[in-house]
Parts: structure tokens; sequence; C-alpha cells
């Protein structure tokens, strides 16, 4: 079974080949195009296909879209919350993040490892939030012994304004919604009188 889907995303084209067999996947790869297996007839070469799925019927436009933005190296934006944007990180938000000492990325290179990894192996992350004018803040999730954590960093114009709320809920939800997680937990200095009443606003997990 072989198909070609194509993408555009913003302005960019990208050619998606979805087969269960190696050796369709890998005339894509050699030709530079995106892949896609479908695992069970055969045993897929990893190599080939940075996606996978069990069945065709899995395949939906969202997942195509995804597909087609990580091979265009363009951020997926998984929604809006009222005027603001949240999307995924890319390499130029380093330059803006790394004014932030809470910022977890020291250099380019671990952002880009992380971009690279992190969102399709967890299947979410840290996510940028924006409005039509610049970047508001990060946040998002990590994993820590086996619990999701909840993290945030947000401009100090934008900060005790209701901004982070509204994004960490969407976020809560999505990744309810998404990947089923209930039980979320963050980490907050006790001293830290706003962001304990954001977590307890949020029904979010508080360790010390």
């Amino acid at each position: 079974m072989q198909s070609l889907k194509s993408v555009n995303i913003c302005g960019r084209h990208c050619d998606i080949v979805i087969s269960d067999e190696n050796v369709a996947l890998w005339e894509a790869f050699n030709s530079h195009r995106a892949t896609v297996a479908i695992l069970g007839k055969e045993d897929i070469d990893i190599a080939v296909s940075k996606y996978a799925v069990l069945d065709y019927a899995d395949i939906d436009e969202k997942y195509l879209e995804k597909v087609a933005c990580r091979y265009l190296h363009i951020p997926v934006c998984i929604g809006k919350t009222d005027d603001i944007k949240i999307r995924e990180l890319c390499l130029d938000d380093f330059e803006i993040f790394s004014k932030f000492c809470e910022f977890p990325f020291k250099n380019i290179e671990r952002l880009r490892e992380y971009i690279d990894f992190h969102y399709d192996f967890y299947g979410y992350g840290l996510y940028v939030f924006e409005n039509e004018k610049e970047v508001m803040g990060l946040a998002g999730f990590y994993n820590e012994d086996n619990r999701c954590f909840l993290s945030y960093i947000t401009d100090k114009k934008y900060r005790r304004r209701g901004y982070t709320f509204k994004v960490c809920k969407y976020l809560l939800k999505y990744i309810e919604e998404t990947y089923g997680a209930r039980d979320v937990y963050t980490r907050i200095d006790i001293s830290n009188t706003a962001s304990i009443n954001l977590a307890d606003k949020l029904g979010v997990n508080i360790l010390n």
C-alpha cells in the first residue's frame, strides 16, 4: 500500500509518502520527501520514517499537518485562547528566551536537540504563547520520576494579568484530552505566593 499526500503550510509545500513497504519508504526518503510508515505488513526500517501508525485510518489532516510542519521546521500551533496563540518552540525563539533566567536551555544546540526529539517522543513539551505583537511567555510540561510537571515563565509586562492562567488552563485541558494526563504536578517555592495561588486555581498538585 502506498499513498502520496501534498500539504501546504504557511505558503510552503510538503509531499508526504505513506507506505507499509520499506522499498517505497526508502525511495521517498532518498528523494527528500517526508514519510509515514504503516506498521504490520513487514518490519519497517525505523531509519526511513520518523512517523508510524498502525492503520491508514489513523492518519487525518491534523496528523499530516504535524508531519509537514516538523519536516519543514515550522512550529506546530496547538491552538488559541482568546487572542493568545500557543505553539511549539523553534530555534528563532532562543534569542528571546535566553534573556529569561528560568529558560532551561543554555545554548541553541540544547534547544535544537529538544525540538528534534521531545515533541515526537513524549507527544508534548514546552509551548510558546504570544499575541499578534510579541512573545508573552513559555508554558508546558516535562517528565520527572514518571510524573508530568507543569512549568511556565512569563514576560514581566504580562504577569499578574491573567494571561498565564488562561494559557496553563488551556494546556491542561489539551494534555488531558489528547494524552489522558490528569494528575499534573508543579514545583513551587513556598515563598512564591502568586504561583501557589495560580496552581490552586488550576488544580495542579504542588511539590516544594
